[in-house]
């Protein structure tokens, strides 16, 4: 590391400790952190290694969902990879790394506050790409999803959420050659504060029942539990009481 300035060795030392790798190319690393506002002749900036990295990271997604999501279709799989690959969820990984403590800045933006979460964002789709040129993909496959990981637990808990009867209807399509129904068995308090039960219908079955403030969202419910009962999710340990009971 002896070629380089000495502020850039403690770029490159911060960001080994992070990354728990040790650069072949240190100066890879240093130019993963130097943003557009303080290239020099001969210090590039990040933007290829940017260009790079954001393909990397949207293969490995997409490998990674899947593989592990066989039950999901083309438009599911799309809708999970924007939301975990968007700028918002890599400028949190970068964040944890502590990327804005290292990245080298032009005099202008070192004296912000706070970071955009573009930069933020740019600075880890070109670490990636560092590390990608570094040490290959599976090492660079390994270092990615140990960072995402908890974001794709929580995305995917947040999509599941928003979409079981979705989840239901494609997997009742496509291995059952059928679509569900739903029906309302029951309604329950004030009008002002009415609950709904719903069970599902499937393949001459009935899932649930779930209760909900409203139609939807007991519906939403009931294909979680005809999900669960499937074994398409892993049981969450739901009843169908209303809530209270």
């Amino acid at each position: 590391m002896s070629a380089l300035r000495a502020d850039h060795e403690a770029v490159v030392r911060h960001l080994e400790s992070r990354v728990h790798h040790v650069f072949a190319k240190p100066e890879l690393a240093v130019q993963a952190l130097t943003h557009s506002s303080a290239k020099e002749p001969d210090l590039p900036c990040n933007e290829r290694l940017e260009f790079l990295g954001d393909s990397i990271i949207g293969q490995i997604v997409s490998e990674f969902l899947f593989d592990h999501f066989p039950q999901y279709e083309e438009g599911d799989l799309s809708t999970m990879k924007s939301i975990i690959v968007s700028a918002k969820t890599l400028a949190e990984v970068a964040h944890d790394l502590e990327l804005e403590k290292i990245i080298v800045l032009g005099r202008g933006l070192t004296e912000k506050r706070s970071l955009p979460r573009s930069i933020l964002c740019n600075a880890f789709e070109a670490l990636v790409a560092a590390l990608y040129l570094d040490a290959g993909l599976d090492r660079t496959r390994t270092f990615v999803l140990d960072q995402i990981r908890s974001k794709i637990d929580l995305i995917l808990k947040d999509e599941h959420e928003k979409n079981y009867k979705s989840l239901l209807q494609n997997y009742a399509q496509r291995t059952l050659s059928t679509i569900p129904t739903y029906r309302v068995m029951k309604e329950s308090g004030p009008d002002h504060r009415k609950m709904f039960q719903v069970v599902v219908e499937l393949d001459v079955k009935t899932y649930g029942p779930a209760w909900g403030a409203n139609k939807k969202d007991a519906e939403q419910k009931a294909a979680q539990q005809a999900l669960e009962a499937l074994g398409v999710l892993p049981p969450s340990g739901g009843n169908g009481r209303p809530p209270g009971e």
